[in-house]
């Protein structure tokens, strides 16, 4: 994949609270599956706060009390059900095509998120932007820092060369292990007190200052 810098950077970014706005929508999804489900209620305050740093299954593990397979899976059907009824809560965040489209020209663009890779490769498709990126990986594993050191490795990307950009204590750490250069998006870190004390490499106040750090190396 030939790129228009003749020393492209690998910029590695995770979907929701640093491209995307999903803490509204997801938020009213779970309360729903909840009520549905198990007739039970849990304030958006606690759910947005665990947007990021948690997956939905352990969400689910969590408010509903067990780890029951089954039970967990018939949450999750729900919750995907309600998937379209409130896809307009979910947004781009402003400026981040343009930035996407910038970066893509001269750079290798890739996404780790907690998705699974087919509701990941859905959400691209809704906001139209899969052309955008070299390679995009949804996991459900506990750390990032396996799937960052998969798509360095299969872009053939120098640790000094690849960044990663976070929201969250889990987005930052993950880079931290992978030894790999690491932002924290401030816009959309329910914590970012928590997040600022693994004292990641670069801070942002808005998608487009990624520009501006990319232009340091």
């Amino acid at each position: 994949m030939k790129k228009n810098s003749a020393n492209p950077l690998l910029i590695i970014f995770d979907f929701d609270g640093v491209l995307a706005d999903s803490k509204s929508a997801y938020t009213i999804q779970m309360q729903r599956t909840l009520e549905m489900f198990a007739n039970k209620e849990i304030s958006a305050k606690e759910i947005r706060s665990r947007v990021g740093n948690t997956d939905q299954r352990d969400d689910f593990i969590e408010f509903l009390g067990t780890s029951d397979s089954k039970i967990i899976e018939s949450a999750i059907e729900i919750y995907v059900e309600f998937t379209e009824e409130y896809a307009y809560m979910r947004n781009l965040y402003p400026g981040v095509r343009e930035v996407l489209e910038k970066l893509h020209k001269d750079h290798f663009t890739g996404i780790v998120s907690r998705k699974s890779q087919k509701r990941m490769e859905y959400w691209l498709k809704h906001f139209k932007i899969t052309h955008l990126f070299d390679i995009t990986i949804g996991t459900l594993e506990r750390t990032k820092t396996p799937a960052i050191l998969k798509i360095m490795n299969q872009l053939e990307m120098e640790k000094n060369r690849t960044i990663m950009v976070g929201d969250t204590e889990f987005d930052i750490q993950s880079a931290k292990d992978a030894e790999v250069h690491s932002i924290l998006a401030l816009y959309g870190a329910s914590e970012p007190e928590k997040v600022l004390k693994l004292n990641p490499d670069y801070t942002i106040s808005h998608i487009t200052e990624v520009l501006n750090v990319t232009n340091e190396f």
